[in-house]
């Protein structure tokens, strides 16, 4: 195992390691590590890497054998993807596809309750979640759900039925049960993962444990180590008895190999949330010397820095600073995207207005190759059609932006990925 409080423990006891790497980076002299550690923005790009995406069917089911059509199957994969994108167990997957099969049968164009609900999961304008347009999104609709759903207490161990009910208030709160199966069913033909005992994902470590996983993939990281054999070196340590606080889950005849996979992806994106959170107030020579040259740009950025560890509040924010928001963000002083962008370019000095639709009119349009410090992103889940975007950033560096992602979380960078690159609408630089 790579476990570094472990490691000297099992080469005695001959415990058959992996890759050793704890032996290697005292053969180095600990220097990359070292050197790692000084960089948060090098560790925090490897190590975001390491949450890793969920494994997929080499051949993936056709809308046919999963009894859908393709537009049904296009919407589950949605709901999928965005629980994973909002690193949700799998267990939100579940209960987001049981709810839209019962409110919708997954299609995303239909109105229902004498025309006061629309898309998948039927949710209504006039209760805050959100406009018509916005709700007929499934992209956006997948993500106001888990926005709910993530705020009932303990839901990963109620019961489904119970839980979808707290979220959608339907008038047949039993009805989301039968569905549950097959939503089980979906998520695995979609996603080739399979539920083994606990259907919650989220590992439950020991402070010890989780702190030696933490340094382990921190070191690998540094190292050069693939992600693979870090899982890899995980399940040999479970299978030793090398972290205590996994044992019962392994007696109980759990898959070994799933579980180290569970853990690595669960450690790594809570280090990869906090580096990020860091990174936002350690930026390299390059990058400092395009803030200077980037006028208001860099007041806005700089603004929006500061604001690091703010929560998010749906509909909170804007010149002033954080605010309380609305609806489910009527309890928490915060920004949302929008509100951030707002109130970072009114600290420069320009009124860009408080939603996206006003902010992607509120400047010129910048390639995605000549973006600077300061410049609003958008995303959208169509990125042709403006009135699909969704979220807003600041950009640092063209690899790294600032913003607030969603309920739950607080203002932090985030990373450029594949799928914001495919969600990219534009830039626009106000002023």
């Amino acid at each position: 195992m790579i476990l570094e409080a472990g490691l000297a423990k099992a080469i005695i006891a001959g415990g058959g390691l992996v890759s050793g790497i704890v032996m290697l980076a005292g053969m180095v002299g600990g220097g990359q590590y070292a050197s790692s550690k000084a960089d948060p923005m090098k560790l925090a790009s490897a190590v975001c890497t390491y949450r890793g995406k969920p494994s997929v069917p080499k051949s993936a089911p056709t809308s046919k054998q999963l009894r859908l059509t393709p537009a049904q199957a296009a919407n589950a994969r949605i709901i999928i993807d965005t629980a994973d994108e909002l690193r949700l167990p799998r267990r939100a997957a579940v209960i987001g596809i049981a709810a839209a099969l019962q409110e919708s049968s997954l299609n995303q164009k239909k109105v229902g309750d004498q025309g006061r609900a629309f898309g998948i999961f039927q949710q209504h304008p006039q209760h805050g979640w959100g406009t018509r347009a916005q709700v007929l999104d499934p992209r956006y609709a997948a993500r106001a759900f888990f926005d709910r759903l993530t705020r009932i207490k303990s839901w990963t161990t109620k019961p489904l039925t119970t839980v979808a009910q707290a979220v959608q208030r339907s008038a047949f709160p039993d009805a989301y049960a039968k569905h549950e199966n097959r939503a089980e069913r979906l998520v695995t033909a979609l996603t080739g993962r399979r539920v083994t005992g606990n259907p919650n994902d989220a590992v439950q470590l020991s402070a010890a444990d989780t702190k030696a996983v933490r340094e382990s993939i921190e070191l690998a990281t540094s190292l050069g180590v693939s992600r693979e054999t870090v899982v890899a070196d995980v399940k040999h340590a479970l299978e030793a008895g090398a972290l205590p606080s996994a044992r019962k889950r392994v007696k109980a005849g759990g898959d070994t190999g799933r579980l180290a996979e569970e853990i690595v992806r669960t450690v790594a994106s809570q280090l990869c949330d906090e580096l990020s959170r860091q990174i936002g107030q350690v930026l390299d020579p390059a990058t400092l010397a395009a803030i200077q040259t980037s006028g208001r740009g860099a007041v806005a950025l700089a603004a929006a820095l500061k604001m690091i560890g703010v929560p998010y509040s749906w509909g909170g924010g804007g010149p002033a600073g954080p605010g309380y928001g609305i609806a489910h963000g009527s309890g928490t002083k915060g920004f949302d995207c929008s509100g951030l962008a707002e109130y970072a370019w009114a600290r420069a000095g320009v009124r860009i207005g408080g939603h996206t639709s006003t902010q992607w009119r509120a400047g010129v349009r910048v390639p995605r190759s000549q973006l600077r410090p300061g410049d609003l992103v958008f995303f959208a889940t169509d990125p042709k059609n403006p009135n699909t975007i969704h979220h807003v950033v600041l950009n640092i560096d063209g690899k790294r932006y600032v913003h607030a992602p969603t309920t739950g979380s607080k203002v932090q960078v985030g990373l450029w990925t594949a799928g914001r690159e495919a969600e990219f609408a534009g830039a626009v630089r106000p002023g």
